[in-house]
């Protein structure tokens, strides 16, 4: 079922914009781009000795849902860093990237995530219409919908529980750089699973941060569960996010009490995210179960 379409209004109040699109297209034959977020930081030093002055830093950091005419060549963490550099640093953006086709079929078929970026997120360039049909689209519910839903829920945190189970351990010999490895692949499916649950969306990239950063657009458990703001959780995030770099390494420096540390973080990080998938479990089924009813 649909609505009368109507054609979509292109946004120009996003900082760099003029620039970032040039740099998306000299990567990826575009046709739209949709902002999902956008953060704006400012930072200000004041500079009191002679010749005083005010230097003004302004930071960008954008969530996007790219669409081009090709799929992308090269992997997303490489076109994450490219951007961000060519972007002289002052920009950063975590893509979602989608060739037209995929797009077409995806919509056509229903898919949630895709139906609410196109209907409710700003656009930030368009081509043309190809997408305009699907604006009056609604989002289907129906109880096969949270069925899917709650299974793939519980496969992705029935995996982080049983890795996280198996390096809950006391062994003299235990190997700290291993323990967090396999920590960071708990993290990769709790995240996982909260997108889903959230947004219906499966990531095909997992690089850790990038995950915590969707995952942020709907629970500040990211944040509470590891705020970067003092030294300590800074390293530890940081050692999280890098613990399979660390496997390649003959040695480095990790400690056992590093691992105690990042494994009280990690079963914390998993208790908090299945409370709150839980309650949006129920949220969904009185969504999905009460329209399957009025059918």
């Amino acid at each position: 079922m649909y609505f009368m379409t109507h054609k979509t209004k292109i946004s120009t109040h996003f900082p760099y914009k003029k620039e970032l699109l040039e740099q998306i297209k000299k990567v990826l034959p575009l046709h739209s781009v949709y902002v999902i977020s956008v953060y704006k930081e400012t930072k200000k030093q004041e500079i009191f000795l002679s010749p005083p002055c005010i230097n003004p830093e302004k930071f960008i950091t954008y969530t996007l849902l790219i669409i081009s005419h090709k799929p992308i060549s090269i992997n997303l963490g490489e076109f994450i860093y490219d951007l961000y550099n060519n972007m002289q640093q002052q920009c950063k953006v975590y893509p979602i990237v989608y060739s037209l086709s995929d797009v077409l079929a995806k919509l056509d078929y229903g898919n949630a995530y895709l139906n609410r970026i196109v209907t409710q997120t700003k656009c930030l360039y368009q081509e043309n219409d190809a997408l305009a049909k699907f604006s009056g689209f609604r989002v289907c519910f129906h109880k096969s919908i949270y069925e899917q839903i709650q299974t793939e829920w519980n496969c992705r945190m029935e995996r982080a529980n049983y890795l996280l189970s198996i390096i809950d351990t006391n062994d003299i010999e235990e190997d700290p750089t291993s323990k967090l490895a396999v920590m960071h692949d708990a993290l990769e499916q709790i995240c996982a699973a909260l997108l889903y649950i959230f947004w219906e969306f499966k990531p095909h990239y997992y690089s850790l941060p990038y995950l915590l950063h969707l995952c942020s657009h709907f629970t500040q458990l990211p944040q509470t569960v590891f705020p970067k703001k003092a030294f300590k959780s800074q390293r530890m995030f940081y050692i999280l996010c890098n613990a399979h770099q660390q496997m390649r390494e003959s040695q480095n420096e990790l400690s056992v009490m590093d691992a105690d540390k990042a494994y009280k973080l990690s079963e914390r990080f998993y208790r908090k995210a299945n409370n709150l998938g839980i309650k949006q479990l129920e949220h969904l089924k009185e969504l999905h179960y009460q329209s399957t009813n009025l059918q």
